[in-house]
């Protein structure tokens, strides 16, 4: 099966955002409690997401969409029996002492090259490097990985997402939970919804101009677009609170006000203006560079689904994603996101807890026909980029044949 095509079938079926309990599945089957932690739904807001199975009837090609009875749930007994995912404290305390350390890096630098431009744009990597890692934590709290309290919870992500990152955390619980829900979907996932990029054909030539001038060479764009997406959440962040829709506004907004005076106080009282400009500059842009890099691989370029296709939201899961295959550096570098499969379908589960469920993921999607998709870094980046090529391939031949058509009128 080509994993790049959007499914469908010709009959209706329940709404993917509300996805339904199968005949086979009850909902008892779906909660998995793993260190006292369960799995259940949650409407809104930041928590684990659920994973109802919806009722399975598409077969396509070689990989099987449809559940078998209880799938999901006897994947759940095996994770929750193996006794496997026994958290690993070190290892969150061992990155936070690698991010602070690379915090009074960055400090020395900037004390030690006030007037050095060169040096303040190699400062820019570091600063990239933590606005990454902290995005990691502010990820991590919203699946509630680290405190159990959901107010303690909202509160630290506020002060990780606004203060520091300069990111809404309400904007992004609610993009992220609708992305968990519904991962690749063309309609309902919000990851998949770019003015200047396409995903599936059909959204190709859905785009209207200029937007689909940069869809007919996105896979040249894409790479460059990166560079502004930092750029990109701060205005999207300030639009969300401006409007109303962020559940603190007023919180929200001094918050988001406060990292931006912070950045430029703190740059231009230690550094001279151009040092400065080359720090800021050069480190959202990198941050934004190193995240997309991070996320694209994820799901860009796996199977695309809308709201005609029948797939159980299990699979679902499975099929939209892609692992970069493991290794201490890609996982400290991925923060954990390189196991994609495993952390859609156990939001819950910690960084150092994913490796123990691939373990057991990994062989029981094989048992049962379920296209396991894992790859190295750059083989990741090349399918996304090949995904891209061809998706703008659709506009590109559109092009020509309208030049084609008006020259034959003419």
């Amino acid at each position: 099966m080509n994993a790049r095509n959007i499914l469908r079938r010709s009959r209706p079926t329940s709404y993917p955002c509300t996805p339904s309990v199968s005949h086979t599945d009850n909902k008892e089957n779906c909660d998995c409690e793993v260190e006292e932690v369960k799995l259940e739904p949650f409407e809104s807001g930041e928590g684990v997401l659920s994973l109802l199975e919806a009722s399975p009837q598409l077969i396509v090609d070689d990989d099987r969409l449809s559940s078998s009875p209880g799938e999901f749930g006897e994947l759940c007994r095996l994770v929750k029996e193996s006794r496997l995912l026994q958290k690993k404290p070190a290892l969150l305390w061992g990155r936070a002492a690698i991010v602070l350390a690379a915090v009074a890096l960055m400090s020395a630098a900037m004390i030690v090259g006030r007037n050095n431009v060169v040096l303040q744009l190699c400062n820019g990597v570091l600063l990239a490097f933590v606005f990454m890692h902290v995005a990691f934590l502010m990820h991590d709290i919203g699946h509630r990985q680290i405190f159990r309290s959901s107010a303690a919870n909202r509160a630290i992500g506020l002060l990780v997402s606004n203060l520091i990152i300069g990111v809404s955390y309400s904007w992004w619980v609610d993009k992220h939970n609708r992305h968990h829900r519904n991962p690749n979907h063309v309609d309902l996932d919000p990851d998949v919804d770019f003015a200047g990029l396409a995903f599936s054909k059909e959204q190709a030539m859905a785009k209207r101009w200029p937007w689909k001038l940069s869809v007919k060479y996105q896979a040249f764009l894409f790479v460059p677009l990166l560079l502004g997406e930092h750029l990109h959440l701060h205005l999207i962040s300030a639009a969300h609170v401006l409007s109303g829709r962020a559940k603190a506004p007023w919180t929200e907004g001094l918050l988001l006000a406060c990292h931006h005076i912070a950045c430029f106080a703190i740059a231009f009282s230690v550094l001279r203006p151009l040092p400065a400009v080359a720090l800021l500059v050069c480190g959202k842009a990198l941050a934004g560079l190193y995240a997309g890099l991070v996320f694209a691989p994820n799901h860009k370029g796996m199977l695309m689904i809308d709201s005609g296709s029948d797939v159980s939201l299990f699979r679902r899961q499975v099929l939209t994603s892609r692992n970069v295959r493991s290794s201490p550096i890609n996982d400290f570098l991925y923060g954990g996101l390189n196991y994609q499969i495993e952390h859609h379908l156990f939001p819950f589960l910690r960084q150092d807890q994913l490796p123990a469920a691939q373990a057991i993921v990994k062989p029981f999607c094989r048992e049962r026909g379920i296209r396991y998709h894992e790859t190295g870094i750059f083989q990741s980046l090349k399918e996304i980029l090949q995904h891209l090529h061809e998706v703008g391939a659709s506009v590109r031949v559109d092009g020509s044949r309208n030049l084609s058509s008006q020259g034959a009128e003419s």
